[in-house]
């Protein structure tokens, strides 16, 4: 006579593969759940003044000269940081150390989002030809709208005045002046 081997249970079968299934059901939406509440990372400096220069680098600046400078933006990525430049132009249109005396324009077309350069006395697109004159209006060519405005501030800065800028992108491609989302 030869021995049967046991045979297990019909029921500890069925009980395990439950327990399988919906463990790992109850596992996947814990998972879901712990990343829908996991904390996001900051988008850029948007809502920040950033320092530009110190007043008493600009208090040389003519009026109707504008001067080109870079912002270093840095900007999350996922869990990366990301360090952008991007091209301003400062303005002097009054005498004096406040803000009211500069405007300061982003460097981006509002055309395409092509880099805008100084060329004598207006600012020209190189990649459609778009002209703006020296107070950021359109002179010429497709942009449906001047070179966009960022806000500026004097404010202390290691114990010495500097202007300071607030980025802000701005949508392309439309008449009117559009703030992007972050």
């Amino acid at each position: 006579m030869t021995e049967r081997m046991p045979q297990p249970e019909f029921g500890d079968r069925r009980t395990f593969l439950r327990v399988v299934i919906f463990g790992g059901i109850a596992l996947g939406a814990a998972g879901v759940g712990l990343i829908a509440a996991a904390p996001r990372p900051q988008d850029g400096p948007d809502a920040a003044l950033l320092p530009l220069l110190p007043m008493a680098d600009l208090a040389k600046l003519q009026k109707a000269k504008p001067l080109g400078a870079e912002l270093s933006l840095s900007r999350r990525d996922g869990w990366r940081v990301r360090t952008l430049r991007q091209r301003v132009y400062i303005l002097r249109v009054a005498d004096g150390d406040t803000a009211a005396a500069f405007k300061v324009f982003s460097a981006v077309c509002p055309h395409a989002g092509c880099e805008v350069e100084l060329k004598e006395t207006q600012y020209v697109c190189p990649c459609h030809q778009a002209k703006f004159d020296t107070q950021g209006e359109k002179v010429s060519g497709p942009a449906p709208r001047g070179l966009d405005p960022l806000d500026v501030e004097v404010s202390d800065l290691q114990g010495a005045p500097w202007l300071k800028v607030r980025w802000q992108d701005f949508v392309v491609g439309l008449e009117e002046r559009v703030a992007r989302k972050a």
